[in-house]
């Protein structure tokens, strides 16, 4: 699976984030140089869609059985 397909976005595309080739998870937030504006329901998604990537991120981590 490519790279561009695992990108996550929200905030109308404002952040964004994605795991980089299996050994860490890149975030950027970009909004012409103004802070990304977050309502509480967007940041709990954030939130979420951040720990499930970690959790992807320590599974390939693991040594294998």
């Amino acid at each position: 699976m490519s790279t561009e397909s695992q990108v996550q976005q929200f905030a109308d595309g404002d952040l964004y984030f994605w795991l980089e080739q299996d050994s860490s998870i890149m975030l950027k937030a970009t909004s012409n140089g103004d802070p990304v504006e977050l309502g509480a329901e967007e940041a709990r998604e954030i939130g979420e869609a951040l720990i499930a990537l970690a959790k992807k991120l320590e599974a390939l981590d693991s040594p294998k059985h």
